[in-house]
C-alpha cells in the first residue's frame, strides 16, 4: 500500500541540505525505483527525466508533457516516504508553462523542482546540439517559479547546459544569475574536467548538485572527493534503469537460448515471494484482515 502523504517531507530535505555531509540521491523514472531506493536506505529520491522517457522507451529529447511528467512524478510520490526531487525539464515553455509546472509539481508531493536554461526543443544535457535561452529569460523563469510556489520549502534547482556551448566562465555567471533570482539550488552539466569541480563548487552561490551520471559528461568522483571540492548532494540519475535494461537484456538472452530462467534466478532475480513483500502485499493482506469478518452471523 502507499504510505501516508508526509506533510513535512520538504522541510526534511532542507534539513539533509543543510547537514553539508554528503547526501547521495539515485535516480529512478518509476515507482518501483523509489520503492526500491527507500528499502536500500537512501534520504531522498531524485527522479529524472531521462528515466522517465525511458520507461517509455523514449529517448530523452523532451517526448513527454509536463501533466505526463508530473502524473509518474505524483505515483513516485505516492510509493515512498522519502523527499522527491524531479527533473522538470525547461518547465515546458515560457513564464506562463513554468507558473503552471510549478502549481503542479507541488499540487503532486515533490519537494523540488529542477528547471534548465535548454530552448526548445530540448535534449538529454548530454547529448550534443544543445541550444541555450538567453539569460534574462532564464532568470525571469527562475524568478517565476519562485513566486509560483507556495510553500517555501518547495526548492527550486537552476540549471544551466551552457559549458559545452559558451565555456565554464560563462556557466558561473549564469549560476550567479540563477542565486541571485532566488534559485535555491544550482547544478552545471559538463563536459568539464576534475579540476573544473572545485571551481564551479567555490563560485556557486548556493549549494551545488552533481550529478554522478554513467555518462561520464562529468567526471564521476566519489563523494569523499566531492565534499572535499565542497559539493554535498550527489544524484546518481541514471543507475537503476541501466542496470535494469541490462538484467532484462540477460534474462531474455536467457530465455531465447535455454527456455528456462531457473538457472539464473538466483543471480538476476528476486524471488516471487520478496517482490510480492517489496509490492506492498503483506500491508494488504493485513488490510483485508482487519476489514473482513469470515465468520457466519
Amino acid at each position: 500500500m502507499n504510505p501516508t502523504p508526509d506533510p513535512q517531507r520538504r522541510r526534511r530535505l532542507r534539513q539533509l541540505i543543510e547537514q553539508r555531509s554528503p547526501l547521495l540521491i539515485p535516480g529512478t523514472g518509476d515507482a518501483l525505483g523509489a520503492r526500491l531506493i527507500e528499502r536500500a536506505g537512501f534520504d531522498a529520491v531524485y527522479v529524472s527525466g531521462y528515466c522517465i522517457e525511458g520507461t517509455h522507451a523514449y529517448p530523452d529529447v523532451g517526448l513527454l508533457g509536463m501533466s505526463e511528467v508530473a502524473r509518474r512524478a505524483a505515483e513516485v510520490v505516492a510509493a515512498t516516504n522519502l523527499p522527491v526531487l524531479c527533473d522538470a525539464d525547461t518547465g515546458y515553455g515560457g513564464i506562463v508553462q513554468v507558473v503552471r509546472t510549478v502549481r503542479e509539481f507541488e499540487r503532486a508531493g515533490v519537494a523540488a523542482i529542477q528547471l534548465e536554461d535548454q530552448a526548445l526543443p530540448k535534449q538529454c544535457g548530454s547529448m550534443a546540439g544543445k541550444r541555450l535561452v538567453d539569460l534574462p529569460e532564464m532568470v525571469a523563469k527562475i524568478r517565476a517559479a519562485v513566486d509560483a510556489r507556495v510553500d517555501p520549502d518547495f526548492l527550486i534547482i537552476g540549471r544551466t547546459d551552457s559549458i559545452a556551448t559558451e565555456g565554464i566562465a560563462a556557466a558561473m555567471a549564469r549560476l550567479d544569475a540563477y542565486a541571485e533570482a532566488g534559485a535555491d539550488l544550482l547544478m552545471a552539466l559538463g563536459p568539464y574536467a576534475v579540476d573544473d569541480v572545485r571551481r564551479l563548487a567555490g563560485a556557486a552561490r548556493r549549494p551545488l548538485v552533481y550529478l554522478n551520471s554513467e555518462s561520464f559528461t562529468m567526471p564521476m568522483l566519489p563523494p569523499a572527493e566531492l565534499h572535499d571540492a565542497g559539493i554535498d548532494i550527489v544524484v546518481f540519475p541514471l543507475s537503476l534503469l541501466l542496470s535494469a535494461t541490462h538484467a532484462m537484456q540477460r534474462t531474455l538472452a536467457q530465455i531465447r537460448r535455454f527456455g528456462t530462467t531457473r538457472p539464473v534466478c538466483a543471480d538476476t532475480m528476486v524471488s516471487w515471494a520478496e517482490f510480492n513483500e517489496i509490492a506492498g502485499l503483506p500491508e494488504i493482506r493485513e488490510l483485508e484482515g482487519r476489514y473482513t469478518d469470515t465468520r457466519v452471523r
